[in-house]
C-alpha cells in the first residue's frame, strides 16, 4: 500500500468512529463503528513521522499541522461536546503538533538526560491540555521514529501503545499495524491539503446532522 492509500484508510476509519461517537449510544453498532474507528490514529502517526522524514521543510511541516489544529479546535468541541469551546478534550491536530514540535527539539539535542527531560515535557503537557491520546499519542510517534528502521521493535512497542490503555476497544488499535506493515514506502497522489481540510469539514458535517436530529 502507498501513502494515499493508508491515509484513505486512516480517513475512513476516523470517520466511521467519529459517527459511532456522535450518533450511537453504547451497543453492538457502538463498539463496530468504534473498533473500527481504532484503526485511525495509529496510521497516521505513522504516516506523520513519514511526512518528518520526507518533508522538504520541516518548520511548514509543522506550521500546517499548527494552523489546522488551531481552525479544526472549534468544530471539534461542537462536534463532541455540542458548544464552541470547551477545555476539557483538546483535537487530533494538537497531538500530532506537539508530537513534530517534540522530533524537532529532540533532534537539537545531544545529551541523553536532555532528551528524556524532553520527552517527559511533552507527554506531561499533553496529559495537562487533555489532548487526543494524550501522552500515548505522544509516544506512539517518537516509537515509530525511533524505531522507523527496525520493524520489529516499531510493531512491539506500537502493540504495547495500544494495549496500554487497557480497555477491549482500544487494543483494536493493534489491527492498524496490518496495513501499515503493507506500506510499500511510496507516496502516491498527495492531496494533503484535502486530508488536511477532511478534518474539521467531517466534524461540522457530523455537528449540523446531530443538531438537525436533536441530538445537540
Amino acid at each position: 500500500m502507498n501513502g494515499f492509500t493508508l491515509k484513505l484508510i486512516a480517513l475512513t476509519a476516523m470517520i466511521i468512529d467519529h459517527i459511532g461517537h456522535v450518533f450511537f449510544d453504547y451497543g453492538v453498532t457502538y463498539t463496530i463503528l468504534r473498533t473500527i474507528g481504532r484503526l485511525a490514529f495509529p496510521i497516521y502517526c505513522f504516516l506523520l513521522v513519514e511526512g518528518y522524514h520526507h518533508t522538504r521543510n520541516v518548520m511548514k511541516y509543522l506550521m500546517r499541522l499548527g494552523i489546522f489544529a488551531a481552525v479544526s479546535e472549534v468544530p471539534f468541541d461542537l462536534c463532541f461536546e455540542g458548544v464552541v469551546w470547551s477545555p476539557g478534550h483538546q483535537n487530533v491536530f494538537i497531538t500530532l503538533f506537539m508530537s513534530i514540535a517534540m522530533l524537532v527539539v529532540l533532534v537539537r539535542v545531544r545529551e541523553l538526560i536532555l532528551k528524556l527531560l524532553v520527552i517527559a515535557s511533552f507527554c506531561i503537557l499533553a496529559q495537562q491540555i487533555h489532548c487526543d491520546y494524550r501522552y500515548i499519542g505522544i509516544l506512539m510517534v517518537l516509537f515509530y521514529e525511533c524505531f522507523r528502521e527496525i520493524p520489529l521493535m516499531k510493531f512491539f512497542s506500537q502493540a504495547l501503545c495500544n494495549i496500554k490503555f487497557s480497555t477491549l476497544l482500544q487494543n483494536a488499535g493493534v489491527f492498524a499495524l496490518i496495513p501499515i506493515g503493507l506500506y510499500n514506502g511510496k507516496r502516491g497522489p498527495s492531496m494533503k491539503y484535502f486530508f488536511y481540510a477532511a478534518y474539521p469539514v467531517h466534524l461540522l458535517i457530523i455537528y449540523f446532522t446531530a443538531k438537525y436530529r436533536g441530538i445537540y
